[in-house]
């Protein structure tokens, strides 16, 4: 019984070996024949950013597309045709704060908020922004009330 540990100990060995000539070949055979890795979409520099994390642009043919940033990469996809186009800011709310303007967004995720210099805004921001209802200037006269 003594024996027997040692001789699995010789099998796992010899087993654990390769063969000089065969394995070199195979290596050959299966490099030569695995496909190229995919080509991984970027996203082009001359695109414009319409939402947060969503780019668009336009192919050499004119053909649109859509840029998404995903966990996984850039998806790359068509607009769905029909869809009626979305207002440029729709659901973002904002309020002025100082020289700041402060914007809030619904998400599947819970509300996202940020801030930004009024002369920092991009397109979106700024059309919220126009949409967002104005405070009223205070007027000049006394306050008006019972007398």
């Amino acid at each position: 019984m003594a024996g027997l540990p040692c001789l699995g100990l010789l099998l796992s060995t010899a087993q654990a070996q390769p063969k000089s000539g065969a394995t070199k070949a195979g290596n050959t055979r299966k490099a030569a024949a695995s496909p190229a890795a995919p080509t991984s979409t970027i996203i082009p520099a001359d695109a414009v950013e319409v939402e947060p994390g969503i780019f668009q642009h336009s192919d050499a043919k004119g053909k649109k597309w859509l840029y998404r940033r995903t966990p996984f990469g850039i998806a790359k996809y068509e607009p769905e045709p029909g869809a009626p186009a979305a207002l440029e800011g729709e659901g973002i709310t904002a309020s002025e704060q100082g020289d700041s303007v402060r914007f809030e967004r619904k998400t599947p995720f819970g509300v996202t908020r940020w801030t930004k210099k009024k002369t920092e805004l991009n397109s979106e921001e700024s059309a919220a922004w126009k949409r967002a209802p104005q405070p009223e200037a205070a007027t000049a006269g006394p306050a008006r009330g019972k007398e």
